[in-house]
């Protein structure tokens, strides 16, 4: 199963239109994080206490994440980072950590074939590489790897589409994902 964690505040904007590119006749959930309710994250770790319930749509979210095969973080590069809303449920793994419930959170996750789409106005190729780092460290503390990541340009509605090189790779994992649906 694929998810789509969509991090962007358009939902038809230039990162949601290269993501469903991507996705294009491929079976796949989408999930609007700007949708949900993320309550900042409790670090509990210095306090010897675990995490036993939440207040906001985190479980939901983080279970249908678990459940996955692919996860594709889609956002926007919002000042050399992935979004607020992106960010606040990736925080939200620390919770996780200290969740008796998820005590094999790290394990499970470190078997998702994690992608990620990145979409910018302003020189997104070099500018998006702090975000890309930061991905793949996040990604390397859990013991998983970023497969592959798609950065587009650009600046106004519909501009994603004149991006060759961000459609010919959407190109490419569409097939990718069309072949492994089969």
């Amino acid at each position: 199963m694929i998810t789509v964690l969509f991090g962007g505040s358009r939902p038809e904007g230039n990162t949601a239109q290269l993501t469903k590119y991507v996705l294009e006749n491929v079976e796949h959930q989408w999930l609007d994080l700007t949708k949900y309710q993320l309550n900042p994250v409790r670090d509990v770790r210095h306090d010897n206490k675990n995490i036993e319930t939440y207040s906001d749509d985190y479980e939901q979210l983080i279970q249908t994440v678990l459940d996955s095969d692919v996860v594709i973080f889609a956002s926007p590069v919002y000042w050399y980072s992935v979004s607020a809303s992106m960010k606040a449920f990736i925080d939200h793994w620390s919770e996780s950590m200290v969740d008796p419930r998820y005590s094999d959170f790290k394990e499970v996750m470190s078997k998702k074939e994690f992608r990620l789409i990145l979409v910018g106005g302003d020189c997104p190729k070099v500018k998006a590489k702090p975000c890309i780092a930061q991905m793949k460290y996040t990604l390397e503390f859990i013991g998983g790897e970023l497969a592959g990541y798609i950065v587009g340009t650009a600046e106004r509605p519909g501009d994603i589409m004149k991006d060759t090189y961000a459609l010919e790779r959407a190109k490419e994992w569409n097939n990718k994902f069309s072949q492994s649906n089969s």
